[in-house]
């Protein structure tokens, strides 16, 4: 009879051969009738947050069919290393009993860290709420286009998440690498970029006049932005988005300037 310490070095083997895809002592492992329930349940968490890379579906599948049970570990890693998932995975655990509004350590929904479309209609097919947030208030289409994931965005429009006007500040800012592409996606939804206000900064016109990006500025204004409203925000008070550029622009005239100064014509003219 095999030692305590001889089945601890067992599974503690059969665990790292679940981090590293080794199939085949997997299978060895499952095969053997010594892995306990615990050995089992831990290895479903590698072999899930790895489920995008090559054949570890497959170890998912063999893990759940050998009696692996769903634990709050293995949801947190349902989104998968670098937020990508192999649907076949997300499937799998539904055919398990996974809640379709399942939540991660910390009570926010599985569906905000959910980014491939693929795998998000997995969720929404599957009734889940697209318009759940936990202690963040972040819904999952504010996620999606705060890392400009437009195509994820329109698919949780379509099941249902509401649009409003607050969704702007994901999209406009400092810093928004993909702000032209996801404000265009939201003006394009008919929202008012004059009905909502951050305590900060103003409206969305306001931020974007400062952040110099003239693209998104037109694309306020072609959206019905006004730019007389002055600022409500304590950062610059009192000021329209003209004023907020000519007072924030460290030289006029200079070529360094050169988003100031086209953000600058845009609300002249």
């Amino acid at each position: 009879m095999a030692s305590i310490a001889d089945e601890k070095a067992f599974g503690e083997a059969f665990l790292d051969a679940c981090w590293t895809g080794e199939m085949a002592q997997i299978h060895e492992g499952i095969t053997s009738g010594r892995l306990t329930q615990e050995y089992l349940n831990e290895a479903l968490v590698p072999a899930t947050g790895n489920g995008f890379e090559l054949g570890y579906a497959d170890i998912v599948s063999a893990l759940f069919a050998a009696g692996a049970c769903i634990t709050q570990d293995a949801i947190d890693a349902l989104h998968g290393e670098n937020m990508q998932q192999d649907p076949a995975v997300i499937r799998l655990f539904f055919n398990h009993g996974l809640d379709p509004n399942a939540t991660i350590t910390g009570g926010e929904p599985v569906l905000g860290f959910i980014l491939d479309p693929s795998c998000a209609r997995e969720f929404l097919t599957r009734g889940t709420d697209p318009n759940a947030s936990g202690p963040s208030k972040t819904t999952a289409l504010y996620r999606a286009l705060d890392v400009g994931e437009v195509e994820l965005a329109e698919l949780l429009v379509t099941h249902g998440a509401t649009l409003e006007p607050d969704l702007l500040w994901a999209t406009v800012g400092l810093h928004k690498r993909h702000g032209e592409l996801t404000t265009k996606f939201l003006l394009d939804k008919s929202l008012d970029p004059n009905q909502v206000v951050s305590e900060k900064w103003g409206n969305p016109l306001h931020l974007a006049a400062l952040a110099a990006e003239p693209k998104i500025v037109k694309l306020l204004l072609d959206g019905g932005a006004d730019r007389t409203i002055p600022s409500t925000g304590w950062k610059y008070p009192g000021k329209t988005a003209e004023q907020i550029v000519s007072v924030t622009m460290s030289s006029p005239g200079d070529p360094e300037n050169e988003k100031e100064e086209a953000v600058l014509r845009l609300l002249r003219s």
